[in-house]
Parts: structure tokens; sequence; C-alpha cells
């Protein structure tokens, strides 16, 4: 009896032109199966807005790629395949295994009302796998991030010195969540109920991204280019997928406590009783002269965070300034945190500590934070080694995110800033 193959390649394009690129991309993940493939992952970046347009580009993908062939994807800062490291242009996966079973699932308005979104996408889901008995069940999502709002009379800022703004600001970001979609985008919370609906799946997430500018960002399903959605691509197989999550900080011995918090729990007022952004740089040892259009290049490296209620480091970047507050993306549950210490060496380690590939192996996917993009610079390419020394001659693909995690039954939910998350197959 013939084992059944399971086939993967990984294509890019880096045509300046959206529709172009498109066929080019499909063409490239296609070429090399011997069958139609059963899923398609797109990613690019957010050039072709300018270059035609993502329509256009996905009208490119389907003049190439199979009919009904289940796809999802998204805008990403950057990404790492086997022929190199780009912040410039698109790349796809695309596979093909007789014992699989595909779905795909979609859910709108993910920022005002992320649980709603997570509903609809796993109803998708459940209906189109509910007649597979598959061992191993595994999904990959993307979906919005966060977006800096526009606010009246001061347009897109992260820096907002009045204190008058400030103590409105919660009230703000609610009407600019719910109603214009904009400001954070709620994914923890997303998560959470997506697991909930679906707790036999391992998962790894990303969030749509821009260049990290976080001004816009698209979703890909099937024919359609969407923003402020989460795309689902859901499998059940029979070869085993391993799903971990890595990050590389360490806990420094700058402690504090998150005194109090706005009602969405991502504001953060004061610190050890004392209002927020004053103690904040008063630990990080800065001065609040320091707080100008460069801060973001002095605190890059000294993210805060805080343990989930199972432990894990949930580790996060202070998003906008707010008079003494400063906003966070994640909801905060618990007082206790603490500064974290970033380096390139502690980044490049967590790849190691993440990664296991044996014989069997088939492919590797992995979502990674654009801020480990933005601080290892050159250093991308030590990244794009070791995945070459690891993978040998099986594909494999990285993109660069805003907003990140995995869930497995063993190791739980997790999620946060700054991680790196793999789901290896076999």
């Amino acid at each position: 009896m013939i084992e059944p193959k399971f086939e993967a390649a990984v294509g890019m394009s880096r045509k300046w032109d959206a529709r172009e690129a498109g066929r080019e991309v499909a063409e490239t993940a296609i070429k090399n199966l011997s069958r139609p493939p059963d899923f398609f992952l797109l990613f690019s970046t957010i050039h072709y807005e300018k270059h035609g347009g993502f329509q256009e580009f996905l009208n490119g993908v389907w003049d190439v790629l199979p009919e009904g062939t289940p796809l999802i994807g998204g805008t990403v800062a950057g990404f790492i395949n086997p022929q190199g490291c780009y912040t410039r242009g698109a790349t796809a996966m695309a596979a093909s295994y007789p014992n699989m079973d595909v779905a795909i699932g979609y859910g709108k308005n993910t920022k005002r009302n992320p649980k709603k979104a997570a509903r609809q996408c796993a109803d998708m889901i459940k209906t189109g796998l509910k007649n597979s008995n598959y061992e191993h069940k595994f999904i990959l999502d993307i979906m919005s991030s966060g977006l800096v709002p526009q606010l009246p009379g001061m347009g897109r800022t992260v820096i907002i010195r009045s204190k008058t703004i400030s103590k409105l600001s919660p009230k703000l970001f609610d009407f600019y969540g719910k109603i214009m979609q904009k400001g954070v985008c709620r994914q923890d919370e997303l998560l959470k109920e997506f697991i909930k609906l679906l707790p036999d799946y391992s998962l790894i997430h990303g969030g749509a991204t821009d260049d990290i500018s976080q001004l816009r960002n698209y979703q890909f399903f099937n024919e359609n280019v969407s923003t402020n959605s989460i795309c689902a691509l859901a499998m059940n197989i029979d070869v085993p997928i391993r799903v971990k999550t890595t990050q590389g900080l360490t806990e420094t011995n700058r402690n504090f406590v998150i005194s109090s918090l706005d009602h969405s729990r991502r504001v953060i007022k004061s610190i050890d009783g004392k209002p927020a952004i004053p103690r904040l740089f008063e630990i990080m040892h800065l001065k609040m002269e320091d707080l100008n259009e460069h801060i973001f290049n002095k605190i890059f490296f000294l993210p805060i965070g805080w343990k989930s209620e199972d432990g894990k480091l949930i580790a996060t970047v202070v998003g906008i300034f707010l008079g003494d507050y400063f906003y966070v993306m994640f909801q905060v549950d618990n007082y206790n945190a603490t500064l974290l210490n970033l380096s390139g060496r502690g980044l490049l380690n967590s790849i190691n500590e993440n990664i296991v590939v044996t014989s069997n192996t088939q492919l590797g996917i992995f979502s990674s934070c654009g801020s480990r993009l933005l601080a290892l610079g050159n250093h991308v390419y030590d990244v794009q080694k070791r995945l070459k020394e690891y993978f040998n001659d099986k594909p494999f693909l990285l993109y660069y995110v805003a907003g990140e995690g995995s869930y497995s039954q063993e190791h739980g939910l997790e999620y946060g800033n700054y991680t790196f998350n793999s789901a290896i197959f076999g």
C-alpha cells in the first residue's frame, strides 16, 4: 500500500504591480505540488495598497490558484522563507495531503464585538469539519491588529499631554473602538472566547499589520479583502502538529504594583499609588523631558509584563501616553508587574528553545512579533540561517505581525508582544 504523501511549498513575489505579484506568488507556491493544494496561506506587505490594491492582488492569485482552494491571510510587516528575509513583497504556503480535512472561518467587527466575531468564525469551522474524524486538530488565524485613532483636533498621535482629555480617554477609546473600529484590537478577549469554543484545537495567532505604523491592515478570505475581521484556517489531520510559544525576555528586579486601572483594564492610571507615567519613568530611569517623539526608541527594549492566572508571562508595549496615564495592548489581569529586559541574544536564543525538528517533520509555520523584526535589524538574517539549518530542505514560513500567541492543550493560551510562535507539522 502506498503511503499518503504530504506536500508543501513556499512561493513569493517581489514584483511591484499587485496583480502580477499575485500571479507570481501563487505560481511559485503550487508549481512543485503533484496535486491541487488543500490550503493556501497568503501574506503580503502593505506596499500593494498603492500599487494596484489588494483586490487586484487577490485577483492575480485567483488567476492561477485552482477554484475552491481554501485561502486565508493578511498584511504583515515582513516575512522569512527559504529564499530570504523581506520587508516588501508577498509570500505564500501551499500544501496538499489526502489525510486532511480543511475548513476556513471568518468573523467581522473584531474591535466592536470580539466575542461575537470569535463565535461567527468558530461556527463556520465547526460546520465545515463536523464530519471529520482525523485525530490532530489545528487552527491558524490572522485578525486585524490595533489602529492608532485619529482624535478630533489632534490627528493621529500616541502622546496626548492634556490631562483633561486623558481623563476622558477611556470613554473616547471605547467610542473609537466600538463605533469607528480604531484603537486596540482586543485580541486577548477574542482568543479567550475562540479557544472556549474550539478547545480541542491547537492554534497559532497573529495580528495583521502594516509596517508597524499601525495605521491600516487587511485580511484575506478566499476572494475577499476585509478589515476589522478574523480569518482562520482549521484542519483535522493524521499528522501531529506541535505548537509552542517562546519570548526570550527576562524579568528584572524593577517591580511595581499597578494601583488603579480604567474599566477596560488597559489604561493604567497609577503605579505604586502615584500617577502612572511619572512613576513608570522613575522605574525606567527616564526623565519627563524624555516624553517626546523619540520616547519609543528609549522604552523599546524595556517592555512591561505580568503573570497571567496560570503563570504565563504577558509582555506588552506602552501603546499611547495619556496625560499621567498610559495605554497597554492587553487587559491587565495581575496588579503585580515588572520591567522586562529585551536583548538580541535573548530573541535569537528563544528560537532554539522553541524548535524541535525530526526526520518526520513536514513543514514549519511561525508567527512572530514585528517588534522582534525591528529589534534584530540585520540580525534577522540569523533567524533565517537558524530556520534553514533546522528545516534543511523542508518548507517553512515566518511572518511578522502585531500581537501574537498560541494555544495548545499542553501549554494553554499564551499571548502578548515580542513572542515567537511555532506550528511544526510531523
